[in-house]
C-alpha cells in the first residue's frame, strides 16, 4: 500500500530527458511493440512514450495508450483513454502519449525530449483527432518550449500552447496552431508534447488531473511545421547523419536503413529547392562546394514519402 500511495503523487517534473541518438521509426504511429513483461504496445520510438507501465502495479490503471486501427492516413492512429488508479477513491490517469517517460525505481517520470532541431524553431503545430468526451470532459495537445536558466537554476518557458478540444468530434478533425512564443530570440534546449484524453491534465503533478474515467481520443499525424513551411519531423522514419556539419567542399550522407527511389533535396532559407540528389542504398555524398556560408534545409524522401528533414550548415 505505501508503495501505491507514493506512485499517486507520482510528479512529473519539467526537465529535459537525455534521450541521446535519434533512431525511431513511424511518425505518423504506424509502428509500436509489444511489451511482453507488461503485455501492452509501447509505441516504438524513442520519443514517444506512454503511462501504460503503470498498468503493472497493484491496483492497475488499466490500458490508457494503444494502437488503434481507426487512422487519419496508414493502418494506425494512436488511442488514449482516461484510467485510474482505486485507493478507495479514484486517482485518475490520463491517457497520454508524449514525450514522457516514467521511472519506476526513482517513482518520478520525466517530461521533455532534447531539443533536436538545432537553431530552427517551429512556427506551427498541428495534427488530426478524434474525441469521445464524458459528462463534458475533454481532450488535449500541448505543445511546450524551454530553456534551462543557469544562472537562476530554473527552467525558462520560451513557448506554450495548449489546445483543448470539447464535444464528440466523430470525425477525422484538424488542429493547427501558430506556436506561440514568449521570447523568440532564444532558441530552446527542451521540447515537450503531449496528447491526452485527459483535458484537466496536471503538468506539474499528472496524477493531481482532474477528468472522466473513460474518456476517449484518437490522434494522428501530428507534425510540428519550422520556416517558410518546412516540416520538422517529429519522429523520421530513417535515421540520418550528415558529415561534417558544417561543411566546406563535400557533405557525406548515412542513412540508418538503406532505401529505394530516394531522394535527397536541400532547400535555401526561403524553403527554394536549389540540390537534388537520387539516393538508393544507405550512404551517398553531394557536392556543396558552390553553395554560400549559411543553414540549409534537407528533406529525404522515398518514393515521394517523406522520411525525414532536418538541417545543416555551409562554411567557407
Amino acid at each position: 500500500m505505501k508503495k501505491i500511495l507514493t506512485l499517486a503523487v507520482l510528479v512529473l517534473c519539467m526537465f529535459a530527458y537525455g534521450y541521446g541518438q535519434q533512431n525511431v521509426r513511424g511518425g505518423d504511429f504506424e509502428h509500436w511493440k509489444y511489451n511482453t513483461k507488461g503485455h501492452y504496445y509501447d509505441p516504438d520510438s524513442s520519443i514517444f512514450s506512454t503511462l501504460d507501465t503503470l498498468n503493472t502495479v497493484p491496483t492497475p490503471s488499466g490500458i490508457t495508450a494503444y494502437p488503434c486501427d481507426t487512422a487519419h492516413s496508414g493502418a494506425y492512429s494512436v488511442g488514449l483513454i482516461t484510467g485510474h488508479i482505486d485507493l478507495g477513491y479514484p486517482i485518475i490517469i490520463p491517457g497520454v502519449i508524449g514525450t514522457l517517460k516514467v521511472n519506476m525505481p526513482a517513482q518520478k517520470a520525466i517530461l521533455g525530449m532534447r531539443y533536436p532541431y538545432g537553431s530552427t524553431t517551429p512556427t506551427r503545430f498541428s495534427g488530426w483527432y478524434k474525441s469521445y468526451p464524458i459528462s463534458g470532459d475533454s481532450s488535449a495537445a500541448v505543445i511546450l518550449l524551454s530553456k534551462w536558466n543557469s544562472s537562476l537554476h530554473k527552467r525558462d518557458t520560451l513557448a506554450y500552447n495548449r489546445l483543448a478540444f470539447h464535444g464528440t468530434i466523430d470525425t477525422w478533425t484538424k488542429f493547427d496552431t501558430e506556436v506561440t512564443y514568449r521570447d523568440p530570440s532564444t532558441i530552446p534546449d527542451s521540447l515537450t508534447i503531449l496528447l491526452l484524453s485527459c483535458g484537466g491534465f496536471n503538468a506539474a503533478n499528472m496524477f493531481g488531473s482532474v477528468g472522466q474515467v473513460g474518456s476517449r481520443a484518437l490522434f494522428d499525424d501530428v507534425n510540428l511545421t519550422g520556416v517558410s513551411g518546412f516540416p520538422l519531423l517529429l519522429m523520421p522514419s530513417v535515421k540520418v547523419k550528415l558529415s561534417p556539419n558544417p561543411a566546406t567542399r563535400f557533405l557525406k550522407i548515412e542513412l540508418g536503413s538503406e532505401i529505394e527511389n530516394g531522394y535527397f533535396e536541400i532547400y535555401d532559407a526561403q524553403a527554394k529547392l536549389i540540390r537534388q540528389l537520387s539516393l538508393n542504398g544507405n550512404t551517398s555524398q553531394i557536392d556543396v562546394s558552390d553553395l554560400s556560408t549559411g543553414m540549409y534545409y534537407y528533406k529525404l524522401t522515398e518514393n515521394t514519402k517523406l522520411l525525414n528533414s532536418g538541417t545543416f550548415v555551409v562554411t567557407k
